[in-house]
């Protein structure tokens, strides 16, 4: 990953995440939820001014605070597990992802990560870069051992758009399919950046996704936001700040993937 000279901090926060069905605030169908909440800004071997990232683990924050907030999702602490920085280490993060062993098909998961990414891979705190690294097999193994029907997987990463699942549709964009509730939610594309800006003091992808489930992507205000409201208003909002901000970048293009109703409430406004 890289840094600008401008206020913009090119970076690899990813917010991997699998959100089957039900999303934030009031998740009234799901009876429990699980989470796991990444964020690295202070990597043990890269250095402040090369490599190391500005508001990634502050990302992760806002994220659990968000989990907590009894005006959001209202999750109890017990059901959480942050690590930020030097607790984010590969062990660390596949042995939390056991909580999801408990789960049940009624109840929901969601692993969050906001760190640096490249092709196929998150970076935890101790990696060089090259070595260690997560891998993405490694994020859907913990999936595919818990027993939930409700999975989601938010990923605010460089190149975080190279995940796959099995059997997921491919491509730039939204996609409708069925009998199945995941949808994995993405900073950008899979040859892309991800970007980190210092005057909003965050992650532009985490930014507007907070934004977007705090109410704002309620479009037809009808107090609840499906998949579909959330990736327009998501995609939207990275890709034009994205492109006035930092123009010497492609802009960022947020992308999801999943097997899902597009119409599929993912939040609940109170």
């Amino acid at each position: 990953m890289m840094r600008s000279k401008q206020p913009v901090t090119i970076i690899g926060s990813a917010i991997f995440v699998f959100f089957q069905l039900i999303f934030w605030p009031c998740f009234v169908h799901a009876a429990t939820t699980y989470a796991v909440v990444v964020g690295i800004s202070n990597y043990q071997k890269f250095q402040s001014d090369s490599g190391d990232l500005r508001f990634a683990s502050r990302d992760a924050q806002l994220f659990y605070n968000y989990l907590i907030n009894p005006s959001g999702q209202n999750v109890p602490r017990e059901n959480i597990i942050l690590l930020v920085d030097e607790k984010a280490t590969k062990e660390n993060i596949l042995t939390a992802m056991q909580l999801f062993r408990g789960a049940s098909p009624e109840d929901q998961v969601i692993f969050y990560f906001s760190g640096h990414g490249n092709s196929g891979v998150f970076l935890p705190y101790e990696s060089s870069g090259i070595k260690p690294v997560l891998t993405h097999k490694e994020i859907k193994q913990g999936f595919r051992e818990s027993r939930s029907n409700l999975k989601l997987c938010i990923a605010d990463a460089c190149k975080s758009g190279t995940i796959k699942m099995q059997n997921f549709p491919t491509g730039e964009g939204i996609h409708d399919s069925s009998n199945a509730n995941v949808i994995v939610f993405l900073s950008s594309l899979a040859n892309q950046l991800s970007s980190e800006y210092v005057k909003l003091g965050q992650g532009v992808f985490t930014f507007y996704l907070l934004k977007a489930l705090n109410g704002e992507a309620d479009a037809n205000k009808d107090s609840q936001i499906t998949a579909l409201e959330l990736y327009k208003y998501v995609n939207l909002k990275v890709r034009a700040y994205s492109k006035k901000n930092n123009p010497e970048q492609p802009e960022q293009i947020p992308t999801m993937y999943g097997k899902f109703s597009r119409d599929l409430p993912l939040a609940y406004l109170k």
